[in-house]
């Protein structure tokens, strides 16, 4: 799984502006420790509140609550979702994993910047997990989830029959994808390129020769947003579906994000599926 995708802040149309507000923050005002450096950063409330209120909006038409339930978020980035989803939700337990470390006192001066906690969650805890290994037992969590995580994942089956090891064979698995990488914004890379469809239209060289040459955001930013765009995976709606199928998940519920969009001619032998749907919400249960 994509290490730390939402501490990258990769996978949302938002990120240039927190990465701007983040850089002003920081040099605006000196810095002595991480902690400090993570206090000044701006807090994410997309991932804080709207995230999580589409989880469990998502999760409750279907009358499923995570209050007392033990919950694992895969591929938890900097934490801040999972933090929100503990004060909301009271699940019994809530694991973060991630193949990097959560940042575990930068999360907590952030939030303590901002009046929402004094200590972290005793019920909240995040994990070091594998590309595809999750150190826990099976049958561990009666609910799992992952908020645009797995457009990253390098082998999908493998991350996902993992996932159904440690879900209760009554449990269920909320996915959530954006952007698909055929779709207009797909490369995650809208402010160089707002027509779309850089990564179906360019080659991969050239567009990180047009992304280096405006470095407004800074080398280091610029390095981890390319990372990211060369290890997007290429999965569409449909291979997630056969890779859950293939990990033992079949889906029950599912809700498609669309746009209208301008189809380039060079792409118009494409499948218009792979082209106009940009995102999807699931739910999916043990087969």
């Amino acid at each position: 799984m994509k290490a730390s995708v939402r501490s990258r802040i990769l996978s949302h149309p938002w990120s240039a502006r927190l990465v701007s507000a983040a850089n002003a923050a920081s040099s605006a005002a000196p810095v002595t420790s991480s902690a400090d450096l993570a206090a000044a950063a701006p807090w994410p409330e997309e991932s804080y509140t709207t995230a999580v209120d589409h989880v469990m909006a998502f999760l409750g038409e279907e009358g499923i609550g995570l209050n007392g339930q033990a919950v694992a978020d895969i591929g938890c980035g900097d934490g801040v979702m999972d933090l929100g989803m503990v004060q909301k939700a009271a699940p019994a337990s809530l694991v973060g994993f991630d193949i990097e470390p959560v940042d575990t006192a930068g999360l907590l001066a952030r939030a303590r910047q901002r009046g929402l906690v004094t200590e972290l969650p005793a019920n909240l805890s995040f994990q070091t997990c594998g590309a595809d290994y999750l150190p826990a037992a099976d049958a561990s969590f009666d609910c799992l989830f992952s908020w645009s995580a797995f457009e990253h994942v390098v082998r999908p089956v493998a991350v996902l029959a993992e996932m159904r090891r440690v879900l209760r064979p009554d449990g269920v698995l909320f996915i959530q994808v954006w952007p698909f990488f055929h779709s207009k914004h797909g490369s995650h890379l809208w402010d160089w390129y707002p027509e779309g469809f850089a990564q179906l239209l360019h080659e991969p060289a050239a567009v990180e020769a047009t992304v280096r040459a405006q470095p407004d955001q800074g080398p280091a930013w610029i390095d981890n947003l390319l990372g990211a765009f060369h290890e997007l995976n290429r999965v569409t709606v449909d291979d997630l579906q056969r890779a859950l199928l293939l990990a033992g998940f079949t889906v029950t519920k599912l809700a498609l994000e669309t746009e209208t969009v301008h189809i380039p001619p060079e792409l118009a032998h494409l499948p218009l599926s792979t082209l106009a749907v940009s995102g999807v919400k699931l739910l999916a249960r043990p087969s």
